[in-house]
């Protein structure tokens, strides 16, 4: 006789596999009625809830729901779930994602419709208002002979995606309703806190925005409505001569750096500005492939500036404008009280001179790169103190800030290049103390400072790793540590996003 145990195993593959011929049925005449209620996923490498969730246009609570999962890593591959669809039958209606490029006349266009009916459903002023990301509601959920789907829709990709899936970092859809604005995802470590900190957001606005009960449950991956964020707006059509145009990420922060890349159909000049400074363009592939990295000031103020472009043909010097609206949020970063006994080194004029000589230098722009991928970091020792930390010294307001990164190190530990490149500056400052600057092409600056001792000279090319210096006290200093910043175009900024990320 079979064991008990076999039996039971035996009965959970048979009733597993007559449920999944059930769904596969169901779905397959669900489908075939245009009438989708819901989808099997297989669960693949790298898949989590809330990864899953976003490719239909879902929360992870919704697929959680559908199959009675409790603890959301409890998952593992080839898994088969249920995924509740987001149909486009007259109750439900459909949605668009807004790319850039778009404009409303194309996308009415390509649905059949009409733009005069795409701004009575949107409720738009004018066409000009949509912006990149944006949810545009295509077909209304009311019943009715509007809530038809339009007979030239563009087709599906896939018989498991009925809609085109929004991308994450601006919208998405909840329970078939689009919901608009900026999307945080949860990274490791993150808190509500921090979160609404960064986007200078209270815990509780974030928490209805999300309809969250417990603000302490997060999990990496989990998108959050940011309440309060304007998307970027394209503020005209894309010229015909620009094949793509892309800003990352579509929110700027304080004391951080973006990256705006465009593409031309043929050989082109790109010129242009952004928060008052001209911009340099970084062309190359015979003059159709553009580049621009672009250094947010500390203190910038919380609102929306205008990038504006001059594109001018190589062929017929013709020239194309185009511009973008860019919202710049709060670093979202931490205060420090610091006790110097040194009081002359906290003279103002003593950092305004210093910092003027530092942003002459890296305010350079030296056409070759010397730099690739991301940025190594400089010392083998912890890292004490971040970029950005709002700092008051001897009592002061916190009207001053970190302007790098400080490695604890020992006395006379290495200091290494961060990447290769060419030194502009070896020499003792008032607040730095021994510093040490290099060019490492394209704007992009690295310093070391209070080094006890610098052992390269201005002039001298370096290799990413040599040693450039030992670590020192020098300068305005309460210890040995190594002080390393970054900066790009004039402007000092977070040097662990240049760790983190890979630029252009």
């Amino acid at each position: 006789m079979m064991p008990i145990s076999s039996q039971k195993c035996g009965f959970k593959r048979w009733l597993l596999a007559c449920c999944i011929l059930t769904l596969a049925s169901l779905t397959a005449g669900a489908q075939s009625a245009g009438d989708a209620t819901f989808t099997v996923h297989v669960v693949q490498r790298g898949d989590n809830l809330y990864r899953i969730a976003l490719q239909y246009n879902l929360f992870a609570e919704q697929v959680a729901e559908a199959n009675g999962i409790t603890d959301e890593n409890a998952i593992v591959v080839g898994q088969r779930l249920i995924i509740p669809l987001i149909t486009t039958d007259a109750h439900r209606g459909l949605t668009h994602s807004v790319a850039a490029g778009e404009t409303l006349a194309s996308i009415a266009a390509a649905y059949s419709r009409t733009a005069e009916e795409l701004l009575a459903l949107n409720s738009l002023a004018a066409p000009e208002a949509i912006y990149i990301g944006q949810e545009l509601l295509i077909v209304p959920p009311a019943a009715g002979e509007a809530s038809a789907p339009p007979a030239t829709a563009p087709p599906l990709t896939s018989a498991e995606e009925p809609l085109a899936v929004a991308d994450a970092r601006h919208s998405f859809s909840r329970f078939g309703e689009a919901v608009e604005g900026f999307v945080h995802t949860v990274q490791v470590g993150e808190t509500m806190f921090e979160i609404g900190l960064r986007y200078n957001q209270t815990v509780d606005a974030i928490a209805r925005a999300n309809n969250l009960l417990d603000p302490s449950l997060l999990s990496i991956g989990q998108p959050l409505i940011i309440p309060g964020i304007q998307l970027p707006r394209l503020a005209q059509d894309l010229p015909a001569i620009v094949h793509s145009f892309t800003i990352d990420p579509l929110v700027f922060s304080e004391g951080r750096s973006g990256r705006i890349s465009l593409r031309t159909r043929e050989s082109a000049a790109i010129h242009g500005q952004f928060l008052e400074r001209d911009l340099k363009v970084i062309t190359s592939d015979d003059g159709k492939q553009h580049h621009i990295l672009v250094g947010v000031p500390m203190f910038t103020d919380m609102a929306v500036y205008s990038l504006q472009l001059r594109i001018e043909s190589a062929s017929t010097g013709e020239e194309f404008p185009l511009s973008a609206n860019l919202q710049v949020i709060a670093g979202g970063y931490w205060r420090q009280s610091i006790t110097i006994n040194n009081s002359d080194l906290l003279e103002q004029s003593v950092e305004e001179a210093e910092k003027s000589l530092l942003a002459g230098l890296a305010g350079t722009f030296t056409p070759e790169r010397w730099w690739q991928r991301s940025l190594s970091l400089p010392a083998a020792a912890a890292i004490n103190a971040l970029f950005g930390t709002l700092r008051s010294y001897n009592g002061s307001p916190f009207n001053r800030y970190h302007s790098g990164v400080d490695f604890a190190g020992a006395p006379g530990t290495s200091v290494m290049a961060a990447a290769a490149g060419r030194v502009v500056l070896a020499d003792r400052l008032h607040i730095r103390g021994n510093t040490v600057l290099i060019d490492h092409g394209w704007g992009l600056f690295t310093l070391y400072a209070h080094l006890s001792e610098a052992l390269v000279i201005p002039g001298e090319q370096v290799a990413s790793g040599q040693l450039i210096g030992t670590i020192g006290s020098t300068g305005r200093s309460t210890g040995p540590h190594l002080h390393w910043e970054v900066w790009l175009h004039g402007v000092d900024v977070d040097p662990m996003q240049w760790v983190q990320e890979v630029f252009p």
